[in-house]
């Protein structure tokens, strides 16, 4: 999965820079690093606005968002996803997350998809579908390396509804 940070002026949206949010180095890492005194596990939560001030703290989070390229290699089609929360339950040395997004722009394009995906106004449509992606990351609270990984309960993802339970949830 490949993460943007876009500038947002109502429908337009224009590619700010890529944010690494794994690794040892990212922000996951730090942020769960810097909790090394809570007792495990801890559970937290990072909202988008709380995402984009850890990655980028020289921008505001009212203006900007964090976005999942679903199809980074795709020529001619675009599925975009905005973060709205990740959350998870750490331990010292790995952690259990669930990242949270809304649809943020799908389709089949007439230029392409890179170009697309640097300055674009969203299409008229349905922005109602949501998903929950259950993941581990290999790192927790004080050591790691920070990757993504398979859950221990491979439950995967869901695209819900905007009227199913979940996702009402996604819309605090």
């Amino acid at each position: 999965m490949s993460f943007y940070i876009y500038h947002q002026e109502g429908d337009r949206y224009r590619v700010v820079a890529p944010v690494k949010l794994t690794g040892p180095k990212g922000v996951l890492a730090l942020y769960l690093q810097s909790k090394a005194d809570e007792d495990t596990p801890f559970a937290w939560q990072l909202s988008d606005a709380k995402l984009i001030e850890l990655a980028a703290p020289e921008l505001d989070p009212a203006e900007h968002v964090i976005a999942i390229d679903m199809m980074p290699e795709s020529l001619v089609e675009v599925c975009l996803f905005r973060v709205t929360f990740i959350q998870g339950a750490s331990e010292y040395d790995e952690s259990e997350v669930v990242l949270a997004s809304k649809l943020l722009e799908q389709g089949k394009l007439t230029t392409t998809a890179q170009q697309f995906k640097k300055d674009f106004t969203i299409t008229p449509g349905d922005r109602t579908r949501q998903s929950l992606e259950a993941m581990r990351l290999t790192g927790g609270t004080t050591r790691g390396n920070y990757f993504w990984a398979k859950p221990k309960m491979d439950i995967g993802a869901a695209v819900c509804p905007s009227t199913h339970k979940p996702a009402e949830m996604l819309t605090k």
